[in-house]
């Protein structure tokens, strides 16, 4: 079982849960009680720990745990998107060719954040914003001085649809480095484009959606062969 692999911290987290149902149910019991309290303190910082080094990669493998010396790990290079040399100055107008498919009043916006720039080894998930032209540059404001984010900033019109902005994730992703999660902001007159658009989180609020993203991923981890 992998030291990062989603199987053992579920069980760190299930076995967590199974001990502090059995201690609540057997309290009056003074051996059980402490016997549970120690397990339940145990297993909390044991499922603390493996969530946070499958995050952050101290630790990619029960070798490098004890300090084995050839178990040496490799970063995969995170590709590079197309566009990465002009965001790194912030704010690009995004043309795919997909683009005209997606029957926009004007060409989207593709805006980094600073630190877009100085992690060149992260892919950046994405919050895409519906908004209408009279909002666009004070949403184009808002979004060059959000950090953690790609945010694609779109002004759709009565022919855009959801079903033909399904595809914008692939696309991004060959233009920047974007993760395939993408939490969407619509302004009032775009919410039932947005709750239309499956499979991604819609949100009011522009900072809100900032929020509850996901830190930047880092590149893979590998043994080497």
């Amino acid at each position: 079982m992998s030291l990062t692999g989603l199987p053992l911290i579920l069980s760190a987290w299930s076995l967590l849960v199974a001990a502090a149902v059995a201690t609540v149910r057997l309290w009056r019991r003074m051996p059980a009680r402490i016997t549970g309290l120690v397990l339940v303190e145990v297993l909390t910082v044991l499922a603390i720990a493996l969530t946070a080094n499958r995050a952050e990669s101290f630790y990619p493998s029960w070798r490098s745990l004890v300090g084995d010396a050839t178990a040496a790990t490799v970063t995969e290079p995170t590709e590079s998107g197309r566009l990465d040399r002009s965001l790194d100055a912030g704010t690009v107008v995004w043309s795919p060719p997909e683009a005209a498919g997606w029957h926009l009043a004007v060409p989207p916006a593709l805006i980094a954040g600073s630190d877009y720039a100085r992690l060149p080894d992260r892919r950046f998930p994405v919050v895409v914003v519906l908004t209408t032209e009279d909002a666009l540059t004070a949403v184009k404001h808002t979004a060059a001085r959000a950090t953690g984010v790609l945010t694609v900033v779109l002004v759709p019109t009565g022919k855009t649809d959801a079903a033909t902005l399904s595809g914008l994730s692939a696309v991004l992703s060959r233009d920047a480095r974007a993760t395939d999660g993408i939490a969407v902001v619509a302004a009032p007159a775009w919410r039932k484009l947005a709750t239309a658009w499956p499979a991604h989180a819609a949100f009011a609020d522009f900072d809100e959606a900032v929020r509850m993203s996901p830190p930047p991923l880092a590149a893979p981890m590998r043994l080497p062969s």
